[in-house]
């Protein structure tokens, strides 16, 4: 026999099937769920109320005392009164109400949920011994019974199965037995009031997908049925379908049945061969870079051949190899992305390199650079320096710095400071002076960007006159004449 405590621990053999639910105790049974019971600690996850996971809307009636629904908070021990046999105190079954006279049981499956139940309706009175049989048969939608619904294989009544019935024409007891599925995303429900006595209540209805049967008889108890017997067999979550992995363009968290990924494999961010131009037997440099690790394979191809492989880096978002090409002419590579999901493209990236004979030249391309008799780049040309960053013959191109004859960048005009960036830039407010006399001025002191009448910037960016410094003027001759006729009539004199 089985037992349970109503003020202790369950001693249960058995259980409803309680399964899809992530935050439940798949060990709750039917009772516990009536008391809006959670979990014990350590028997598993309990973050949510019955009333928030096994059904909508539950309504209880013991000996014509109404119990309340789910949004009242139950008497435990008069809820256990529903599962007592009559004149007992014990719970055989914590999984299955016992409706006699005078009680009643509304059930109401929660939204994305299924609910099953086994539905008996016993007589132990005598007397006709068809009692439970022309009760059931008298549950219809429309002119289709409850039996004939079970013992169809139709979809049209999916929600019915297992009708067994006992009765005999000779015993003076019989059970009539059925199993329904009640859907919670059609609002399904059963209800029976052996009395009828609850308003909330229907002597016996049953809302499934299916449609709605309901008796066209009185309740249960005036028809000489001495108890109905509903057992909980499962609540099913149902599956929520949508894409399980969290890598494809359409993950949702919710999804519990994994369907409809798609997927997107990463973009190319870079791919380049260094230099572009070389002869037979020089190295190149082929690097690439992806914009994420949605990936599972790169390759690299060339006449055929996949250049990574064996090299360990089929797998990296981001790398580089060095490749000495011997095929004279244009070489051309091909980056190849792939990623093991379905539909999920394959990007591709092409570059090429020039490849001469080693007797060729290369032929210099740079206008500011000498050439050698074979075309080839020779010395910068005069006021030019090589730029080691760019490989190019370049100028100063700081125009607040002096210039040097190779080009090279000299000092700050004046009013700068070179900085730490290595250009210059004007020096504060109170700095020096301009210090250049032939020049114009600013109303702070500073150098004007114009040199005064009569003066023109030097290669130094300093103002000089016009004229040739070194030749001196007719009146700067006749200045010195005067000047040493002056001194030779002082020596005279003395």
């Amino acid at each position: 026999m089985f037992g349970y405590d109503v003020f202790g621990a369950p001693q249960k053999s058995f259980a409803a099937s309680i399964s899809g639910f992530v935050d439940t105790n798949p060990n709750i049974d039917l009772y516990d769920i009536l008391r809006q019971k959670l979990p014990e600690a350590g028997s598993g996850p309990s973050q949510l109320y019955p009333r928030q996971w096994a059904y909508d809307n539950v309504y209880l009636v013991s000996d014509d005392d109404y119990l309340g629904n789910n949004s009242n908070p139950y008497n435990y021990d008069d809820i256990a009164e529903l599962f007592h046999n009559y004149g007992q105190t014990t719970i055989t079954n914590p999984d299955q109400v016992k409706l006699y006279s005078g009680d009643a049981f509304e059930f109401e499956a929660r939204a994305g949920t299924v609910a099953k139940f086994r539905v008996e309706f016993i007589n132990n009175k005598g007397g006709n011994a068809k009692t439970t049989y022309n009760y059931v048969v008298n549950i219809k939608k429309n002119t289709v019974s409850v039996p004939t619904a079970c013992n169809s294989s139709s979809s049209s009544y999916s929600a019915w199965s297992n009708y067994s019935n006992t009765d005999t024409t000779s015993g003076a007891s019989g059970v009539t037995s059925f199993e329904v599925e009640l859907d919670g995303d059609s609002g399904s429900y059963l209800g029976i009031d052996m009395n009828q006595d609850s308003s909330n209540v229907h002597a016996s209805r049953f809302k499934t997908a299916n449609g709605t049967w309901q008796t066209n008889k009185a309740s249960p108890y005036g028809q000489g049925i001495d108890r109905v017997q509903i057992t909980l067999l499962s609540i099913t979550k149902k599956p929520i379908s949508g894409c399980t992995d969290i890598q494809a363009n359409n993950y949702d968290s919710k999804a519990t049945a994994n369907a409809g990924c798609r997927y997107t494999t990463t973009a190319i961010n870079s791919f380049t061969t260094t230099p572009s131009v070389v002869k037979v037997g020089e190295p190149i440099t082929i690097a690439w870079s992806l914009a994420s690790e949605k990936f599972s394979n790169v390759s690299i191809m060339h006449d055929g051949t996949d250049l990574l492989a064996g090299t360990g880096k089929t797998q990296d978002q981001s790398s580089s190899i060095t490749f000495t090409p011997t095929t004279v002419g244009g070489n051309k590579f091909e980056l190849k992305v792939t990623w093991n999901k379905s539909n999920s493209g394959t990007p591709k990236s092409n570059t090429s390199v020039n490849v001469q004979s080693a007797t060729s030249y290369i032929q210099c391309t740079d206008s500011n650079r000498a050439t050698d008799v074979n075309g080839e780049c020779a010395d910068c040309k005069t006021g030019y320096f090589l730029d080691t960053t760019t490989g190019l013959c370049s100028q100063c191109s700081d125009p607040n710095r002096s210039k040097n004859t190779d080009g090279t960048c000299g000092d700050c005009i004046d009013r700068y400071e070179l900085t730490a960036a290595g250009i210059c830039e004007p020096v504060i407010a109170g700095g020096n002076d301009c210090t250049d006399s032939n020049r114009e001025t600013n109303a702070d002191g500073s150098c004007a960007s114009s040199c005064k009448s009569g003066y023109s910037f030097d290669s130094s960016n300093y103002c000089q006159s016009d004229s040739d410094s070194t030749t001196a003027s007719p009146m700067g001759i006749t200045g010195i004449l005067v000047g040493v006729g002056l001194l030779t009539a002082v020596a005279l004199i003395v």
